[in-house]
């Protein structure tokens, strides 16, 4: 934001909110046409440098960007009857007490809409923003192509080679934190937050040689890796244990059935064995949310990759044309996409593009 919208900022009077996660509504009266509204919202959005992930014909929702570019305040401005419009600012992230910081917003909001309302009625150029949302939405400039890219030969799927990729990755990992976990302290949510982390860069890669995408599948293979990545970490401990200690006879099921007895110890606060299991369950449940959420990510990468820009476009603007969706796959056909599995490829591209704009929106 320059240096004239922050002075700008310095004259709004803070307005504080106590919350989990504080947020502050004001509206105000505008005397501009009803249709210039949405286009002088998006104009003042821009000044400000906030990140717009949504709008319509009512409204329009903004994120202001902090340290680090990471977008830490949602500014929403919703268009009422009779000019009048609420402008709502919230935090994402839980902090309880604002500081006045989303006034201020909602109030700098309010003074630059009504600076360039006056400045660019008089100029002129409120007509003209008006003009070039109008011919956006309807989408006036674009050219329909006369050909379009030709679909990407890809290899088949393979089940069976992300299977066995994703066992490797069970197996080493499982190795590794049980060594760490034996030599060296435990420390719980840490190990955890690098399982996860791990195992979802690593087994996203086997699914990209792979070019499996088949989602339901994937989170089958993810907890059975998590499983089995457990289950090689209490061997591994079981084996360095009884190396290290020259302990024979002793079994891998007696060794489990000693440590859930022993139960867990914390700060030398033994939790017995519900705290034991717990923590177990915790090995496997958290990495594995952390891990289809990487998956899942690098997934929807790939199957928006796979399809040519020019391709998403054009399908984008048949479907904004309230084109049927037989029509649209006609209209595919018609410009070299004729296998369903292709026209299925592009639907799912748009809806994995449509997901992640959810996801920034929230």
């Amino acid at each position: 934001m320059s240096i004239q919208y922050e002075n700008l900022q310095s004259t709004i009077k803070r307005k504080y909110s106590f919350k989990y996660k504080p947020e502050f509504s004001e509206s105000f009266k505008t005397e501009i046409k009803d249709s210039q509204i949405i286009p002088l919202t998006i104009e003042v959005f821009e000044k400000l440098d906030w990140v717009i992930v949504y709008r319509d014909e009512k409204s329009v929702e903004a994120k202001r960007k902090g340290n680090w570019n990471k977008l830490t305040e949602k500014i929403t401005v919703t268009k009422k009857t009779s000019g009048r419009i609420d402008v709502h600012s919230k935090t994402i992230e839980g902090n309880f007490i604002d500081f006045g910081k989303n006034s201020m917003r909602t109030g700098l909001f309010i003074a630059l809409f009504k600076q360039l309302a006056s400045e660019y009625q008089h100029s002129g150029k409120l007509n003209k923003l008006e003009t070039e949302l109008e011919k956006e939405n309807s989408w006036a400039d674009y050219v329909i192509p006369s050909e379009l890219p030709k679909p990407k030969v890809t290899r088949q799927p393979n089940l069976t080679f992300s299977i066995i990729g994703g066992l490797i990755i069970a197996f080493l990992v499982g190795v590794i934190v049980g060594f760490l976990t034996v030599n060296f302290t435990y420390l719980i949510g840490v190990y955890e937050l690098g399982i996860g982390l791990v195992i979802g860069f690593l087994f996203s890669q086997v699914l990209k040689a792979t070019n499996f995408n088949e989602f339901r599948s994937i989170q089958v293979m993810v907890g059975a890796i998590m499983v089995v990545m457990f289950l090689t970490n209490q061997f591994t401990q079981y084996q360095l244990m009884i190396t290290n200690n020259d302990i024979s006879g002793l079994t891998f099921f007696e060794f489990m059935k000693i440590r859930i007895e022993n139960g867990l110890t914390i700060n030398d606060l033994n939790t017995g064995w519900i705290g034991l299991i717990l923590s177990w369950i915790l090995q496997i449940v958290f990495p594995y949310f952390l891990a289809i959420s990487k998956v899942a990510i690098s997934s929807g990468k790939r199957i928006i990759e796979k399809i040519p820009d020019a391709v998403l476009e054009y399908t984008i603007y048949l479907f904004e044309m309230e084109k049927p969706e037989s029509e649209i796959r006609a209209e595919l056909a018609q410009k070299g996409w004729n296998k369903k599995s292709d026209q299925d490829d592009v639907f799912l591209a748009i809806a994995e593009i449509s997901g992640f704009n959810q996801v920034i929106r929230e």
